[in-house]
């Protein structure tokens, strides 16, 4: 994936979280990133 794909992915879970202002924290493991929101309603759980 080119540098413009990683954008365009790490654009789409930001999106998909309810954007930056409900993120509090992103933690990584090898498979997930794990994600504590300010308000999980905003998550598009089907995205």
């Amino acid at each position: 994936m080119a540098d413009h794909g990683y954008r365009d992915l790490a654009q789409f879970i930001i999106d998909n979280v309810g954007g930056k202002s409900n993120i509090v924290s992103v933690v990584h493991c090898t498979t997930r990133l794990r994600f504590k929101l300010k308000d999980e309603a905003k998550a598009n759980d089907d995205a």
